[in-house]
């Protein structure tokens, strides 16, 4: 598959994008926190981060399935880039302003969510349908591997070349990418020759949501993607008091986790992909699926045992690790199904779907963390959180185990 030119130029943007983005990620929170060092800010901050994806998602998938996806990238690329530059500019000139960083998360993620299921649907035309699984896997493999890379080097960077340089790194990173997928050789073929307008967008997003009528397939898919989003937000939110409880570490245990984590999904990427033409899709997501309880509900029961200090933080190191590993074995032949199931006209739009459902099932998870506050410890919310999976996991497979996708 790496001999593909046109995919090796996706993957090696992909990677790079991801370093800039996680040495910004760093970069930009450290900047908003001297800037505000207001929590209150830094919430609204966050809020601004999610409210484009909700806004624009809907229309982006159209806007994927209308225009020229490799253009949308390119220009969206491009946009982020000038964006970026244009924040450390006026940071270095100090004319940067708290009102600039609001209006700054909005526009790059307005620009990302357009993006996104562009992005996407340029893996369907430049692998063949049997590739779909081994393609994503290795694409799932490459952004944790830039993610690793890049908050490996953040804190390096931030402290030779400063907060502005590590953002302008983020910027060129993106006109890098921007440069590869113009180099990219993909066919356009024009979806509609009707005049745009409203009532067509209103009329494509109906039809995204139609054709999921009667598709049982795509609609598990679709139902199993959001529980995973929705589960995952008591692991993410609460690691700072489950390393402070449970590790009995300090923000050094976020590191130590962290980096379990990208390694493997590095890794589980990798071994999919390896092994997506031997082994069924059902299987492998409801492999991925079930081993993600059994190892959420591990990482909750290490509590109860007297594992002493050192050994204690060497199993959730590894425990995070294969929760992690098993995250790409599932989602990697869901999407591969996903692209084999839906034509090219659709699959900007059914992607804005599946991103859609994520985005409303992981405030939902936010909720379940705020009304539990402090009356279930976070070890035992991991263990219940696992538990579940595990059984939607068997209630999945168990009628799907004979099904060919």
């Amino acid at each position: 598959m790496l001999i593909n030119k046109n995919y090796t130029k996706l993957l090696t943007a992909t990677i790079i994008t991801r370093i800039g983005d996680s040495i910004d990620t760093i970069a930009f929170s450290w900047l908003v926190y001297v800037m505000t060092g207001s929590r209150a800010l830094m919430g609204g901050i966050f809020i601004m981060s999610v409210l484009p994806n909700l806004i624009v998602l809907p229309f982006a998938g159209v806007i994927a399935d209308l225009f020229n996806k490799k253009h949308l990238v390119i220009l969206s690329d491009i946009l982020r880039g000038v964006f970026v530059l244009s924040l450390a500019v006026l940071y270095v000139t100090d004319l940067l302003q708290v009102w600039h960083l609001f209006a700054f998360v909005f526009a790059n993620n307005i620009f990302e969510s357009v993006a996104n299921p562009s992005r996407t649907g340029l893996i369907q035309g430049i692998l063949n349908p049997d590739e779909y699984t081994k393609g994503n896997s290795y694409i799932s493999s490459g952004s944790s591997f830039g993610s690793l890379v890049g908050l490996g080097v953040a804190g390096i960077l931030i402290g030779i070349i400063g907060i502005e340089g590590a953002i302008l790194i983020d910027a060129i990173t993106f006109f890098v990418s921007a440069l590869l997928i113009r180099l990219m050789n993909i066919e356009y073929i024009k979806q509609t020759e009707e005049k745009q307008s409203i009532s067509l967008y209103v009329r494509m997003i109906k039809d995204g949501f139609l054709y999921l009528k009667g598709k049982r397939l795509l609609v598990s898919l679709l139902l199993l993607s959001a529980v995973i989003s929705f589960m995952y937000v008591p692991f993410n939110v609460l690691q700072p008091v489950y390393v402070d409880t449970v590790m009995n570490l300090g923000v050094e245990g976020l590191t130590y986790l962290g980096v379990a984590f990208s390694s493997g999904m590095i890794v589980g990427g990798i071994a999919i992909g390896k092994v997506s033409d031997r082994i069924r899709s059902i299987t492998a997501i409801g492999l991925g699926f079930l081993m993600m309880g059994v190892m959420y509900a591990a990482l909750g029961f290490v509590e109860y045992f007297e594992l002493g200090f050192t050994f204690n933080i060497l199993v959730i190191i590894v425990l995070t690790f294969a929760f992690a590993f098993f995250i790409p074995v599932m989602h990697a032949p869901v999407y591969g199904t996903i692209m084999k199931q839906i034509p090219q006209d659709l699959i900007g739009r059914m992607m804005s779907i599946f991103g859609i459902f994520g985005l409303i099932a992981m405030p939902l998870g936010g909720l379940v963390v705020t009304l539990i506050d402090d009356s279930v410890s976070v070890f035992d919310l991991y263990v219940v959180m696992g538990l579940f999976i595990i059984a939607l996991a068997l209630l999945y497979w168990i009628p799907n185990r004979k099904e060919e996708f």
